[in-house]
């Protein structure tokens, strides 16, 4: 392994070495991390749908069994999606071990690897914040109380499995694509603004606030990766962001709504991408106080 990245450079530049060849293996390497991506996913979610639909005794047909796995109209469709979702980990540090010739680790972080001290407090400062503008947006407002069947089971699932799908997509687009963007641009704000774009279209059907409010998010979950060094801040608050979410709505009964949610409210993006950036700026404070590198060494590691 000989790859080292530019000294004293920020975690877009990761990947941006000095000869044109660095450019070119990250042009490369965007199209076919992408598609190995979904190729990847796709194929897991097919076999976990058929081992699921097998393991409860083939009812009725597998074509009308899927989608009630994708849609989470059953318990194990959080595990086989949530855990089909953090395949971009591995498909994301193959990438940069085979094409990049690079530790998967400079994929982590500026250190390089995880910084596990940074990522604890980040998870705090995330369900914390996030939680706290969503219920003090909801004084005054009566709940809906309507859990389904086994509904321990469905946030045990949440709560092991979302994070690791929080993580992979932020393995893959404000990791290796943000990485592979600011190689090719030698721009950071071309790369998180990039990133977060394509982030927020391949959510698949969606109205113009709720393509803003994650656009939103992707734009404050690239600067947090920027300032911070690292991917740990936006995968805390990306995981806290959607544990909270489906354990919400575990609660009131509207998992599957929740899963294919298309549409959204100006003022609800709007609190959204606040408590984001609320998070983001808590956790580039806790950066600068833990002295944390957020540049990658001036000497080689």
């Amino acid at each position: 392994m000989s790859g080292r990245p530019p000294a004293d450079v920020d975690y877009t530049h990761v990947l941006a070495g000095p000869l044109p060849e660095a450019g070119t293996r990250a042009l490369a390497g965007i199209p076919l991390v992408l598609l190995g991506y979904l190729v990847v996913s796709q194929l897991l979610v097919s076999v976990g749908s058929w081992v699921a639909w097998l393991a409860r005794g083939r009812p009725g047909s597998f074509g009308s069994f899927s989608p009630q796995v994708v849609g989470y109209q059953l318990p194990e469709g959080v595990l086989i999606v949530d855990l089909a979702l953090a395949s971009a980990i591995p498909v994301a540090m193959a990438a940069m071990y085979w094409m990049h010739h690079m530790a998967p680790g400079w994929l982590v972080s500026v250190r390089p690897g995880m910084r596990w001290g940074l990522l604890a407090a980040f998870l705090v400062i995330g369900f914390v914040v996030l939680n706290g503008v969503y219920l003090a947006g909801r004084m005054g407002t009566q709940w809906q109380f309507a859990p389904p069947e086994h509904a321990w089971l469905w946030i045990v699932l949440v709560v092991l499995t979302s994070p690791l799908q929080a993580a992979g997509e932020e393995f893959l687009f404000r990791g290796y694509l943000q990485q592979a963007v600011g190689a090719v641009s030698r721009r950071t704000w071309v790369a998180v603004l990039v990133s977060a774009l394509v982030f927020a279209l391949m959510h698949g059907t969606q109205n113009l606030p709720l393509f803003a409010d994650r656009l939103g998010f992707g734009l404050v979950a690239g600067y947090m990766v920027v300032l911070t060094g690292g991917l740990e801040a936006s995968i805390a608050v990306h995981a806290a962001n959607n544990v909270s979410t489906f354990c919400y709505a575990i609660m009131a009964g509207t998992v599957a709504q929740t899963r294919t949610v298309s549409q959204s409210s100006w003022s609800g993006a709007a609190v959204n991408v606040f408590s984001y950036a609320l998070a983001g700026a808590l956790a580039v404070l806790v950066t600068r106080v833990a002295k944390a590198r957020t540049r990658t060494p001036q000497t080689p590691v």
